[in-house]
């Protein structure tokens, strides 16, 4: 059973998350980079929305994790009914990042910018790998945790119905995280505009 999850993407930047996050050993990661030019922030961002990873339902973005959780669950005959004797959920992750062809170059000014929106682009995604690692770890709990069934049919069943229940509840947690920062980043534009003066 191999269930592919959404791209989780990064839309908008400025500012950096506070803490940095880590994954389990259960998580495969390979990391790949688009490359972008430009030597103003207006090229960049052009450069972002050509280039840019492609992600359904949003279109080209600065950064994006594509993710599969690749169920491993043993069955055992047990007490005249079938239980679950092992379950292991891993995760296969793909991270696309940006990265400047000539990040020397740039002005002072343009030069922070990419290097803090490159630097969000990576914590941000860690955030999706970090929710997809706990949730796998969860999900071998639940399944590990299922009553015995009368047949190993029926414990199959009921475990994909756990699962299934827990990937839904995996995939909102996901889109929530981008809607939140969505909204904090916009909160933190909006106050550094008011702060510009008029």
């Amino acid at each position: 059973m191999l269930i592919k999850l959404p791209k989780y993407a990064l839309i908008l930047s400025t500012a950096l998350i506070a803490a940095c996050t880590s994954v389990g050993e259960r998580t495969l990661v390979s990391v790949g980079y688009y490359t972008v030019s430009g030597d103003t922030f207006s090229e960049v961002d052009r450069q972002i929305k050509i280039h840019g990873p492609e992600v359904t339902g949003v279109g080209k973005a600065l950064a994006s994790t594509d993710l599969r959780m690749l169920p491993k669950i043993k069955y055992a005959l047990a007490n005249g009914g079938c239980t679950v004797s092992n379950a292991r959920i891993n995760v296969k992750a793909r991270v696309t990042l940006p990265r400047h062809s000539n990040v020397n170059k740039l002005k002072s000014e343009l030069a922070q910018a990419w290097n803090s929106l490159e630097e969000y682009a990576r914590v941000h995604e860690a955030v999706h790998l970090a929710i997809a690692d706990r949730y796998a770890v969860n999900m071998e709990e639940a399944i590990k945790a299922l009553d015995t069934q009368n047949d190993c049919v029926e414990m199959r069943a009921e475990v994909q119905k756990t699962f299934s229940r827990m990937f839904e509840q995996h995939h909102a947690e996901q889109l929530q995280f981008d809607a939140d920062e969505k909204t904090r980043i916009r909160g933190l534009v909006k106050q550094r505009s008011a702060a510009l003066p008029r």
